[in-house]
């Protein structure tokens, strides 16, 4: 696959500030991924941040961080948001097999982060089901200008090292 088949799969649907203009097939590779370790799932960056309360943060703004998976199902996070991450837990939980779920991500210097579902990564995460998870990676410029969340995970990680 090449970005243009990863944006035909997953272009509309993905709503974390993504630069399109800015990925092409001689700066960017897509690759597949499988993840089904609770401990590599719960390593994936989401687009949700946290100001340095705790609450819901921006990725903008520079003192609020990025959350990754294990993180992200930790909070209590306000209304909708719980609502629909207790509705996936639920659902998966239900499951009588293994899930499956195709997530699109983006790489950037040593993190993945999910670009999209991530209430149903969470929701599946807390579930307790047997997760299998095919990343669909877009393996691009590791640049705040083709995501701009990435500053921010790289500065988290650089934090955790």
């Amino acid at each position: 696959m090449d970005v243009s088949g990863f944006k035909t799969l997953f272009g509309d649907d993905i709503r974390a500030w993504l630069d399109w203009d800015a990925l092409d097939d001689g700066n960017t590779r897509v690759e597949d991924l499988v993840v089904s370790s609770r401990q590599e799932l719960g390593e994936l960056y989401t687009v949700w941040h946290v100001d340095p309360e705790g609450n819901p943060g921006e990725w903008s703004h520079p003192q609020h961080r990025p959350q990754t998976l294990a993180q992200a199902a930790e909070k209590q996070w306000p209304g909708d948001r719980q609502g629909k991450i207790e509705h996936m837990r639920q659902e998966f939980a239900e499951e009588s097999g293994p899930v499956q779920l195709t997530v699109p991500a983006y790489r950037t210097e040593g993190s993945l982060v999910v670009l999209d579902s991530n209430h149903r990564l969470v929701g599946a995460y807390l579930s307790g089901a047997d997760l299998r998870v095919l990343l669909v990676v877009l393996d691009g410029p590791s640049s705040s200008l083709v995501l701009p969340a990435t500053a921010q995970i790289e500065n988290d990680r650089a934090d955790r090292i």
